[in-house]
């Protein structure tokens, strides 16, 4: 693996100040990868002009191989009109991150038509650190990345065909009715969450029919829905879904895509062949 360059982001919730030992464990392994890690200062905290600009200089260093935010929560949307999208789309710099960077990773796909990796290096810390390190040399870093590897299992239909959006849930639809929405004809709808329990799925599920999106996908894609797969809630997202999808919409579901400390990374803005 030849060097690389990467940043640590920050564009929503700012890390709490007593995970400063588990950055410096994270950064620890990268450098061990024979990684340059710049890490920003925002991952504590900042305005949204604060923070726009320090990601825009990632996107802007001509020596820059990926940026990957850290955080999360609610507050990515407020850099979206503060980013500088001629400069990301010149920029070599791959930017990564999930749950509530979903609407950074969309609006770049929107602004742009760049790719971006929806994926939370957090994980190289965590419990299944070994298997993720070994994922993160031999897949990220390399850009092998593969749809076979999420283990995809189709409910309704054998294939889908198309370029990946989505992500979270409900921080997708932050985006709904704003420029930064991306084109959902003939994509693939990727969908995860955290936390809610059916009734706030159900509504999110009925905000996406009530755009047209399921009319205009060509397939939707499941991750992992935290709360409602620990708790074993009913009815689950496949059963809500099929009675708002179109008869010819297929679905399909992975255990790889969204909270879980085991995560694969898939990349939004990237045509996607899965089979059952």
């Amino acid at each position: 693996m030849t060097w690389k360059k990467i940043a640590l982001a920050g564009c929503s919730d700012p890390r709490r100040a007593e995970e400063q030992q588990s950055l410096q464990e994270l950064i620890r392994i990268l450098e061990s990868m024979d990684l340059g890690v710049v890490c920003g200062k925002c991952v504590w905290g900042g305005t949204a002009e604060e923070k726009a600009a320090e990601l825009t200089g990632f996107f802007a260093d001509p020596d820059m191989d990926y940026i990957f935010d850290i955080t999360g929560g609610d507050l990515a949307n407020e850099v979206l009109g503060l980013l500088d999208y001629e400069i990301i789309r010149s920029s070599r710099a791959v930017f990564a991150g999930y749950s509530d960077l979903t609407v950074v990773l969309n609006a770049i796909l929107a602004k742009t038509g760049r790719e971006t990796v929806n994926w939370q290096i957090r994980n190289l810390i965590y419990e299944h650190a070994a298997e993720e390190q070994a994922y993160f040399r031999e897949k990220i870093l390399t850009d092998e990345l593969n749809p076979a590897d999420l283990a995809v299992r189709f409910v309704r239909g054998t294939a889908m065909r198309g370029i990946v959006a989505g992500g979270n849930i409900r921080c997708l639809l932050k985006l709904a009715g704003t420029s930064y929405f991306p084109d959902m004809d003939g994509k693939i709808l990727l969908l995860e969450s955290m936390s809610g329990g059916p009734a706030r799925m159900k509504t999110s599920l009925v905000q996406l029919q009530q755009m047209g999106v399921f009319d205009r996908v060509s397939g939707i894609l499941l991750g992992t829905f935290t709360q409602m797969d620990r708790d074993g809630l009913k009815p689950g997202m496949a059963e809500m879904l099929a009675e708002l999808l179109p008869e010819h919409v297929p679905l399909a579901l992975t255990p790889y895509i969204g909270h879980g400390k085991d995560a694969r990374a898939i990349v939004i803005g990237r045509m996607a062949d899965l089979e059952a």
